[in-house]
């Protein structure tokens, strides 16, 4: 797709192609075609609109050697396809996606669903291979009889693909062993052209070898699998048995089968470890080894909270009343109590403030947030500790930018500057309006605050005059302002 766009002196754009999004990879996607079971219990191998089938699997009890026994009555089976995701889905990294169907298997009544046809002949030797390429080729006339029509043909089904290779000319049956080892059957059918007639299905039992090799963590090949936005965990697939799945390695105890959900804002790289079983074949077969797959689980919406809430600017005044202040996300529905009882003593207050939650987090509704403020005494006690203040700023930025005096004469009852937090300042007897300003302190008038004076500290006082916060400042020479609560 291309796109033309006429634009006059003098203005400039500057514009990308846009992205085609990605489909997501589904069972209707895949749309698995002539998915069937004969018979015999026999499954074809279907076809697909996309992917691959890797596996062909039942969790029905009497599920074996890859196909069902025969039924004497119609019966309901389910199947399930492991596909393999192709490039282009926004999905590819899972690998793989399991598609379950239900498929009626027919009654095997001689004369109704078939008649004659071949039948075997006792059974096919198990068949042991070496990696790497090591064959055996099987005369197949020995293990199947024509019945009234001749043989005209044979059926492989190989659901190990990755294990062996089979492929059959005229006659004979070729077994190929790949590069790993394990062990798998093989399905072999028998047809004849007759109409209505039974095939006959062999099963070969097949282990391929690599007897001087040791199975680890790098022939385990983990591929696939994910952990989604809410902690759903998808195993990843080896031609080992994939079995529990941990957050520590070394914990056997600690079996999962989901992770927590990611709320945190952002995607995030998540460890597993699992313990496979060592497949046939290999010179520690039958063991148990432990391997990790690393996974991105995509963030979701993240977490309302009240310091995200930042509630800032409340107070309480002498006469009980509660200013609500402001805050930085969200909006204040309601607080509770409205006021307080007038009090001789400054007074510790709780608060409770019921927020809404905006949009765009993984809760939502109201969020309760609790503030202890301090309510001043209605005839204050000022105490006689002498303090001195800057002029106020908005920002605690703003001291950084320049010399500033302090001479402001207030007193409290705080004994020190570090130790005064919620206490009160009073100026000519009264509470000190700070307007919840921040303000420089020190002991004398004499000394100045700002760039490149070294460390002071600074108080936020609020129209009550109660200390609302006590911060420890620094101003280097280049400008920078930093500073910590004490």
């Amino acid at each position: 797709m291309s796109t033309k766009i006429n634009v006059r002196s003098p203005y400039y754009l500057n514009l990308t192609e846009p992205l085609k999004p990605q489909p997501l990879f589904t069972c209707e996607v895949a749309n698995i075609q002539q998915l069937n079971i004969d018979q015999q219990g026999q499954i074809s191998v279907p076809n697909l609109d996309f992917g691959t089938v890797l596996s062909i699997t039942s969790s029905d009890a009497d599920f074996a050697n890859d196909k069902f026994p025969t039924e004497s009555s119609d019966t309901s089976r389910i199947v399930t396809v492991r596909v393999s995701i192709p490039a282009g889905f926004s999905n590819t990294d899972d690998g793989y996606l399991d598609c379950s169907q239900t498929v009626i298997q027919p009654a095997f009544v001689s004369g109704t669903s078939c008649s004659g046809g071949s039948t075997t002949s006792g059974s096919i030797p198990s068949q042991t291979l070496d990696v790497g390429g090591d064959s055996e080729t099987i005369d197949l006339t020995s293990y199947f009889i024509a019945g009234s029509d001749p043989i005209a043909g044979y059926k492989i089904y190989n659901s190990r693909k990755d294990l062996i290779s089979a492929s059959v000319s005229g006659d004979n049956i070729t077994i190929a062993s790949n590069n790993i080892g394990g062990s798998t059957n093989l399905q072999v059918s028998a047809f004849d052209n007759g109409s209505n007639t039974c095939t006959a299905t062999q099963t070969i039992s097949i282990t391929v070898n690599a007897p001087s090799v040791t199975f680890d963590c790098n022939d385990a090949n983990l591929t696939g699998g994910s952990i989604a936005q809410n902690g759903t965990l998808k195993k990843p697939t080896s031609h080992a048995q994939v079995g529990q799945a941990r957050t520590i390695s070394g914990d056997t105890g600690s079996n999962i089968t989901n992770y927590t959900a990611n709320n945190t804002g952002s995607d995030r790289s998540v460890t597993l470890f699992f313990d496979l079983t060592v497949p046939a074949g290999y010179s520690n077969a039958g063991n148990t080894i432990e391997c990790s797959d690393t996974f991105i689980q995509p963030a979701g919406d993240p977490e309302f909270t009240c310091d995200l809430a930042n509630l800032t600017g409340q107070n309480i005044s002498s006469k009980g009343q509660v200013d609500v202040g402001t805050l930085q996300l969200g909006t204040i529905a309601s607080y509770s109590p409205l006021s307080f009882s007038e009090v001789t003593t400054d007074t510790a207050r709780n608060v409770t403030f019921t927020i809404t939650i905006p949009s765009g987090y993984s809760n939502s509704g109201t969020i309760d947030c609790v503030k202890t403020l301090t309510q001043p005494a209605a005839t204050p006690t000022c105490g006689s500790v002498n303090y001195f203040l800057s002029a106020p700023k908005n920002n605690l930025s703003d001291f950084c930018d320049s010399i500033y005096s302090v001479k402001k004469a207030v007193v409290s009852f705080a004994t020190t500057i570090r130790t005064s937090l919620g206490s009160s300042v009073c100026s000519n007897n009264a509470p000190f309006d700070g307007g919840n300003f921040y303000y420089a302190v020190y002991t004398n008038s004499s000394l100045s605050v700002g760039k490149g004076t070294g460390k002071f500290d600074v108080w936020q006082i609020d129209s009550n005059g109660i200390i609302q916060d006590v911060i420890e400042m620094d101003c280097p020479a280049d400008g920078t302002a930093n500073f910590g609560q004490l």
